[in-house]
C-alpha cells in the first residue's frame, strides 16, 4: 500500500474506516479491493502495482487494523457494512467500481452488489464464489454434517471453534500458531487443521507440533507483521463475521432480497483454487444452475487460500484479462 495515500472516515453508522486510494489515471472503472479473514488492505500489495492503470480503493474492513473495530456481531450485518462501503466512495466521489473480494471479503464485495446494484460494475470474487443466501437461519452443525455427505469432510469444522467465547483470547495468545496452521505445506493441511472437527483449538495450543510453510509465508517480515498486528488488535472484531453468519444476524440481513436483487446482472469472474479444502469452487454451482450469474467466467488456479500472496501475477493477470475484455475503451 506505499504507493497509494492513506485515509480514513467515519460513517454513519459511526464506524471510522481506515483505507488506501490511488488518484485516476484512466477513465477505467475503479477497483474496490476487500480483503477476508485474517487480513488486512495489505493482503493485497502482491498485485496493487500490476492494477496501476485501475483507480483503486482499499479498505481495512470493519474490525481489522485501522478501522473500527465493534464486538457486537449485529455491526456485521452485510447490509450496513455496504452501506459503510457506499459512504467511502460517496467521500471520494466515485459513482461505480468494480467490487473485488477475496475470503470473507467475496461475500462482503457480492452483498454490496446485491445491495447496491446501481453502484457495482462487476464482480470478482477469490476462493469464496457466489453464495445465495440461506433459506432458513443457519445451523453450523447441519452446515457441516451436510458438507460431510456430500464432500467427505465438515468443510468449515474450524469455524465451531472461531464462534466460541474463549476463541478470541485463544487466537490472540497464540497468534503465530494461527500463521503457521494457515500456511502449511504438507498435502492435505488445510483440510486437516480446519475441516477436522477440534483439530484448529488442537493445533493452537499444541506448541510442540510444528510445520513447514509454504514458500511465500517463509518471509519472516510477512509473519512478523501478523504478529505484531494481532498482538495489538486482537480477534473480538475478526470473529464476529464468523458469529454474525452463524447466527440470525445476516439471516436477517439478507432475507428480505429479491431474485432481482440476488441475480447478478454484471460481468462476474470466478477464481477458485485447487488447494482450498474450505472454499470449494463446486460451491458455485447452486447460483449457476439457478441462473443467478448469466455473465459468469470461472478460472481455477494451482494454489492455496491465499493466491494474492502464492500466486500474485497469476491472479493480476486473470484480473487484468478480465477487465481488459469486460472494459475494452
Amino acid at each position: 500500500m506505499d504507493t497509494l495515500e492513506h485515509k480514513t472516515v467515519t460513517t454513519s453508522r459511526g464506524f471510522t474506516y481506515s483505507y488506501y486510494i490511488s488518484q485516476p489515471t484512466s477513465s477505467k472503472p475503479p477497483l474496490l479491493l476487500q480483503h477476508g479473514f485474517p487480513d488486512d488492505a495489505r493482503i493485497w500489495d502482491g498485485i496493487v502495482a500490476r492494477l496501476a492503470e485501475y483507480r483503486l480503493v482499499v479498505p481495512d474492513l470493519l474490525g481489522y487494523s485501522g478501522t473500527s473495530k465493534p464486538t457486537d456481531p449485529t455491526a456485521y450485518g452485510y447490509d450496513g457494512m455496504a452501506q459503510d462501503l457506499i459512504e467511502i466512495l460517496d467521500a471520494e466521489g466515485i459513482k461505480k467500481v468494480v467490487s473485488v473480494g477475496h475470503d470473507f471479503g467475496s461475500m462482503v464485495a457480492q452483498r454490496l452488489y446485491n445491495f447496491h446494484r446501481d453502484r457495482v460494475e462487476a464482480l470478482i470474487l477469490l476462493t469464496v464464489p457466489y453464495l445465495l443466501p440461506p433459506e432458513s437461519p443457519p445451523d453450523l452443525e447441519e452446515i457441516n454434517a451436510r458438507a460431510e455427505t456430500l464432500f467427505g469432510y465438515p468443510a468449515v469444522a474450524y469455524q465451531e471453534f472461531f464462534v466460541t467465547d474463549e476463541a478470541p483470547a485463544i487466537l490472540k495468545a497464540h497468534v503465530d500458531r494461527l500463521y503457521d496452521g494457515s500456511h502449511g505445506a504438507p498435502a492435505g493441511w488445510m483440510r486437516e487443521i480446519f475441516c477436522t472437527r477440534g483439530a484448529t483449538r488442537k493445533w493452537l495450543l499444541d506448541e510442540e507440533r510444528k510445520v513447514e510453510l509454504l514458500n511465500y509465508a517463509q518471509d519472516p517480515a510477512l509473519r512478523q507483521s501478523f504478529i505484531e498486528r494481532f498482538q495489538r488488535d486482537g480477534f473480538e472484531g475478526p470473529v464476529c463475521y464468523y458469529k454474525a453468519g452463524n447466527s440470525t444476524v445476516q439471516y436477517d440481513a439478507l432475507k428480505g432480497l429479491t431474485k432481482e436483487q440476488l441475480t447478478v446482472q454484471v460481468p462476474v469472474l470466478y477464481i477458485g483454487c485447487t488447494q482450498d479444502a474450505v472454499c470449494l469452487p463446486v460451491l458455485i454451482q447452486a447460483a449457476k444452475q439457478g441462473g443467478f450469474l448469466p455473465d459468469l467466467e470461472e478460472a481455477i488456479i494451482d494454489s492455496h487460500h491465499w493466491p494474492t500472496l502464492e500466486k500474485p501475477d497469476e491472479v493480476a493477470e486473470l484480473i487484468l484479462s478480465f477487465l481488459e475484455r469486460r472494459f475494452a475503451s
